[in-house]
């Protein structure tokens, strides 16, 4: 999956622990320009790129729903089960053969969908109105509603109050995430050892909040032996160098645009402490996966990214004002011991975000559904696909 955001990271956290479980995952996804699959168990859709937000392929509705090659290969495969990480195109499709082979569908709600309205060309409010139509619309089909954190379970019964709702965070691969080479990264950027390193990893864009994190730490970067090193790409990326230039700060700010992701444990080894000023995080996985690194963390205090952190533990929970940002990542870049025994208390909890964890709580998920399709539909196991 190239795609590098946060739903793409849970399918494939999820994936990779399923698969070495014994089970098998196959994906349905939109193609991406200029990549090819190395894995067979991913079925990819006709896509183009938004103009609005090119690092998103989003598959042709019409394209998608008439492609027979992929509608007789899932018929073939057999599922037990259909999961879903989107309300839309792909999504709808898998709600769709679900239903027509009586197959238990599971969605994950990873996104306030409704908060995004800005990536459309129509008027927004229209825009909106659609969104909450189609998530209400999915939620009406599933069998269960997957909230990634408790804030999103709030959020999802105010929308849909009947929805069978579970939360169930997506896990962190603990071992990838505590033996990342930090020094390689500081190494290559020209960091110097004793220059304490704020870090954020996430996509640029205007929901991100980066504006907010800038203008916050820009007096700390003029003033100490610090630096600023972001992580991802997205669609504003140029307008937060720009607002770097105008906060002269540029010199102190490093942006990497998109990495690999297999390298993401290494970016996150090279910081001191992480850095999120996002107030639309259904869970903050991010943060998740700086704690498992070892990383004290600096956070605005909304949505699920806050369910991640164990105020005055292992991070600060922050109002959202650029001030009180900034005397808590200043507490921390001015007391290495504070930072070190936060740093220590985020490795003590790190195995609370363990995959494994998260796994065996979906797979049990799995089951529920599958026993109460089969339940609800007495013919569900009566093969309609043909034997030829």
């Amino acid at each position: 999956m190239p795609t590098r955001n946060g739903v793409a990271t849970s399918a494939r956290t999820t994936a990779e622990e399923l698969r070495a479980r014994g089970h098998r995952v196959v994906i349905f996804a939109p193609r991406y320009h200029g990549y090819e699959d190395d894995d067979p168990d991913v079925v990819r859709f006709a896509a183009g790129h938004w103009f609005k937000a090119r690092d998103y392929p989003v598959a042709f509705p019409f394209a998608s729903r008439i492609a027979p090659r992929s509608a007789l290969l899932f018929r073939q495969m057999k599922f037990d089960v259909v999961h879903t990480h989107s309300p839309f195109v792909l999504g709808g499709l898998g709600a769709h053969w679900a239903r027509f082979h009586f197959l238990p569908l599971v969605w994950t709600f990873h996104t306030l969908y409704h908060h995004y309205a800005h990536y459309s060309i129509a008027p927004a409010g229209s825009t909106r109105r659609y969104i909450l139509w189609r998530v209400r619309y999915m939620m009406r089909q599933c069998d269960r509603v997957i909230a990634p954190s408790c804030a999103m379970e709030r959020v999802i019964s105010k929308l849909y109050p009947s929805a069978p709702i579970q939360v169930l965070p997506t896990g962190v691969n603990l071992e990838k995430f505590a033996s990342g080479d930090g020094a390689r990264v500081r190494r290559e950027l020209g960091i110097a050892p004793d220059e304490t390193v704020l870090l954020y990893v996430g996509r640029l864009a205007p929901e991100k909040n980066l504006g907010f994190l800038l203008r916050s730490v820009a007096p700390l970067l003029k003033d100490r032996r610090a630096r600023l090193l972001v992580v991802g790409g997205g669609p504003s990326i140029e307008s937060y160098r720009e607002l770097a230039r105008k906060l002269e700060i540029e010199n102190r700010v490093i942006f990497t645009d998109f990495i690999e992701p297999k390298t993401i444990a290494d970016y996150y080894a090279a910081g001191d402490i992480f850095t999120f000023a996002s107030r639309t995080e259904t869970q903050g996985l991010s943060i998740a996966e700086a704690l498992c690194a070892g990383k004290p963390c600096v956070v605005v205090n909304a949505m699920g990214a806050a369910e991640a952190i164990e105020p005055e533990g292992d991070g600060f929970l922050v109002p959202p004002h650029e001030a009180r940002f900034r005397e808590a990542t200043a507490r921390l870049i001015d007391d290495p011991a504070l930072r070190a025994k936060m740093a220590q208390r985020a490795i003590e909890r790190a195995p609370l975000f363990a995959r494994e964890k998260r796994v065996d709580e979906l797979l049990a998920l799995y089951e529920a559904v599958i026993e109460e399709a089969a339940l609800r539909n007495p013919l569900a196991r009566f093969d309609l696909r043909g034997k030829g």
